[in-house]
């Protein structure tokens, strides 16, 4: 995957699964986005709100599809790996609210970090590091995003990250 693409691919991805307060953009996104941009922005905003809260944030008895490394990794939140990530960041002068590991945050910052690692040998192994490690674990939510979703879009969202995931190296 090339450069522009790569980078629009990853924060395309950190955007699929962010909290849905605002209707995405197309702007910097694979063509292959398009439809799926469409159905989204075509729901309504609370329903997809909800749907989104159910998936990964607050559902009995548990989370279906929680978006952090650690839980498939480590089996909990705040795992050694989150660590791991978190010191990543702060290397680099990023801080979040959000747990390290969460999809979204590791995302972005792949998008961003893809941008710094061209020239920079420590930076292409810091990226390399956290591409892997996001390799690692999203497959295994992106298993539970197509089972659990009840909207749809959530499960398209997965599989197109599944698939700009794949054509990164």
């Amino acid at each position: 995957m090339a450069g522009a693409a790569l980078h629009g691919g990853l924060a395309l991805i950190s955007r699929l699964f962010s909290y849905p307060d605002q209707p995405l953009a197309p702007a910097s996104i694979p063509e292959e986005a398009g439809a799926l941009l469409r159905a989204i922005n075509s729901v309504e905003p609370v329903r997809l709100q909800n749907e989104y809260v159910r998936l990964f944030v607050n559902a009995l008895p548990e989370v279906p599809c929680a978006p952090y490394g650690s839980v498939y990794l480590e089996g909990s939140l705040m795992g050694e790996s989150t660590l791991a990530v978190r010191d990543l960041y702060r290397k680099y002068g990023m801080v979040t609210t959000e747990l390290a590991d969460h999809i979204a945050v590791e995302s972005e910052f792949l998008a961003w970090l893809h941008g710094v690692a061209g020239g920079d040998r420590a930076a292409r192994k810091d990226y390399d590091y956290l591409l892997g490690h996001l390799k690692a674990w999203s497959g295994l939510f992106f298993d539970q995003v197509e089972r659990h979703d009840q909207l749809g879009c959530y499960r398209r969202s997965a599989r197109l990250a599944r698939a700009i995931l794949s054509r990164i190296s």
